[in-house]
């Protein structure tokens, strides 16, 4: 049995330390450890994706609290499923000491009763949080607008070669390929072919 960390940050100005000395603290070694810098939207995350190519049957991955795995009702509850139910995998959420899904499957058909009441209702609490905070940033730009201080965020612009890689890349091993190449995140390369800077 190996047990991961998995760290997750909204932004890039925000500190994982918080959360990295706790996994440390419970004796998580540094390479069992994977920090994103993303939103918790959706599940394609970067050193997620890494993490999930590495664990298996038996292992176990810490998260500081249920939102950390992300902020998406249906990605959180259908991916603790996956993982506990069909991997084999064990999550613990440290936060709340008897979210640990070795207890419930500790606890029989009981067990897996309370679990699923107890993610719905984090994971639902979890999205809310996400959709308020989506709406104090709409309401926020608004006024910004109003008073015209508002500008946006400028779209990133590549050379033409880089963008040419950043295709072929894209073809042969997928967005995360493509955000390397463009150093950029995947959230950005999922934006660049929606707007046509970056053809699929």
């Amino acid at each position: 049995m190996t047990v991961y960390g998995y760290v997750r940050v909204s932004t890039r100005e925000q500190n994982e330390e918080r959360q990295l000395r706790k996994m440390r603290e419970l004796g998580v070694s540094e390479g069992n450890l994977y920090v994103d810098k993303a939103s918790g939207k959706n599940l394609d995350r970067e050193a997620y994706d890494a993490l999930m190519s590495v664990v298996s049957e038996g292992d176990v991955v810490l998260v500081d609290s249920l939102d950390r795995l992300g902020r998406n009702y249906f990605d959180i509850v259908e991916e603790w499923r996956r993982l506990t139910r069909e991997e084999g995998v064990g999550i613990r959420c440290l936060d709340l000491d008897f979210f640990d899904s070795a207890k419930f499957r500790e606890m029989g058909s009981l067990g897996i009763c309370v679990e699923d009441m107890l993610l719905s209702l984090l994971a639902y609490v979890a999205q809310t949080e996400r959709d308020k905070n989506r709406q104090r940033q709409a309401e926020g730009i608004a006024i910004a607008k109003e008073q015209g201080k508002y500008k946006g965020r400028s779209k990133a612009v590549h050379d033409a070669a880089v963008v040419a890689e950043a295709e072929r890349a894209l073809r042969e091993g997928g967005k995360a390929a493509a955000a390397r190449v463009l150093g950029v995140g995947r959230g950005t390369v999922y934006n660049m072919i929606e707007d046509g800077r970056l053809r699929a």
